[in-house]
């Protein structure tokens, strides 16, 4: 190991968001580097439960999507999500700034997830490295198009279909200059594309995602990389109750079914939706209520209702995996090596939904806004018995398991400290 830094990981959202970080984080620890990880105040306790520091940034987002303001930025209409964003979260952004700045100022380096870019102006008033993370393919480049495009227009159209990423930044703008003016002693910034830092030094760009999965082509820029997933053991600290035991050993494997960090507008419509799908497929399913993406309500024999429960010890019971698309559930699945079928919301989950499909792990997403019983049946019914699904699923999950994503993150992050570069 090199010298030892002092080091500030900036993070904003729902759980997905903060768990990779909190692996990152370990993993930098583990090499004797000094962690602090910025986060929502209702994953603070969470971070120190794993022997790291944390800070409170952002706004809760738990409590933020169970609000009707919440749900309807789930809606994915763009114009909705503007008008919420404008509404919400950009009054909240004074503080993040001034967290941002008292707890990065005297940081070595900073590391920031898309929706913490403060960081980057922290770094231009310090002089601090600078390293833009990203769970989802974020970065520029002439290969593919921006994830929230489907297909490929060539490496000139998709290269420009990356200037959408400016829209992060410009909404708040006005506040973000005044506060570089006020507190950091800076100009106006120039900054156009938030994820490729400030302009005046190098910053390394990680794509915490599988190579087996997607990757960054090696004839794009040298400080792109795409390191693997960064996967937080938490299978140790669970000990599943004697009524779940008794559920699975019960009958054959069952499905799991969650939506994580998904809320909707009427989740009992829903939950009474997918209990009549799985009944209509002759499967057994275990219901995972998440953050209320899903209700309690009187359960039929073979379906058991989970609250929480970690993904890496819950998924060796199960025989498929169902879910929203949040990056980190899709790579908990994709690790355990199980055919997978995406419900999208909004955000990143389409692509997930596309990517899974396309890379014959399980059927075509089906939207959440349109899921209903019959549809919902039919993709189970091509999810457990298509055995080409399981197939491939093994296969990536075998090299997803010889992978270390994050401690291939330190390694680059240990290298671009010392030399300005990643190697």
């Amino acid at each position: 190991m090199g010298q030892t830094m002092k080091i500030s990981i900036l993070t904003s959202g729902t759980r997905g968001d903060v768990q990779p970080y909190i692996a990152l984080g370990k993993a930098l620890q583990e090499r004797e580097h000094d962690v602090l990880i910025a986060c929502p105040e209702n994953f603070c306790s969470w971070v120190e439960e794993h022997g790291l520091k944390s800070c409170s940034i952002g706004i809760d987002m738990q409590a933020f999507l169970q609000t009707p303001e919440g749900k309807k930025l789930l809606s994915g209409n763009v114009l909705t999500l503007i008008k919420i964003w404008k509404q919400i979260v950009v009054p909240s952004i004074q503080k993040t700034l001034d967290i941002s700045w008292e707890y990065g100022k005297d940081a070595d380096l900073l590391i920031y997830h898309p929706k913490a870019t403060a960081a980057i102006d922290v770094a231009e008033a310090t002089g601090a490295g600078l390293i833009c993370t990203a769970l989802f393919p974020l970065f520029q480049t002439p290969a593919f198009p921006f994830f929230i495009f489907r297909g490929n227009f060539g490496p000139f159209l998709n290269t420009l279909s990356y200037k959408l990423t400016s829209l992060s930044r410009i909404f708040f703008i006005k506040m973000v200059n005044k506060w570089r003016t006020k507190t950091l002693g800076l100009g106006k910034s120039q900054i156009l594309m938030p994820f490729d830092g400030h302009g005046a030094n190098p910053v390394l760009r990680l794509c915490a995602v599988s190579p087996s999965v997607m990757k960054y082509p090696e004839t794009g820029n040298a400080m792109v990389h795409t390191t693997g997933y960064w996967f937080l053991e938490e299978k140790e600290n669970w000990q599943p109750d004697p009524g779940f035991l008794e559920f699975i050993n019960s009958g054959e494997k069952p499905v799991y079914i969650g939506f994580g960090s998904m809320t909707t507008k009427d989740p009992e419509r829903l939950t009474k939706e997918i209990i009549q799908g799985v009944q209509d497929a002759g499967l057994r399913a275990i219901l995972s209520t998440g953050w209320g993406g899903l209700k309690r309500i009187s359960l039929p024999e073979g379906i058991f209702l989970i609250e929480n429960a970690p993904h890496d010890g819950l998924f060796n019971y199960v025989s498929a995996v169902v879910h929203h698309g949040g990056a980190g559930t899709t790579a908990a699945g994709l690790r355990a090596g199980l055919p997978t079928f995406i419900c999208p919301a909004a955000f990143d989950q389409p692509y997930w939904g596309r990517l899974i499909h396309a890379l014959g792990i399980g059927p075509k997403p089906l939207s959440i806004k349109k899921l209903n019983a019959k549809a919902f049946s039919k993709g189970l019914a091509d999810l457990t018995r298509n055995e080409s699904y399981r197939s491939a699923a093994k296969k990536i999950g075998k090299r997803i398991a010889d992978e270390n994503g994050a401690s291939r993150a330190v390694d680059l992050i240990e290298s671009f400290h010392q030399g300005g570069k990643a190697k």
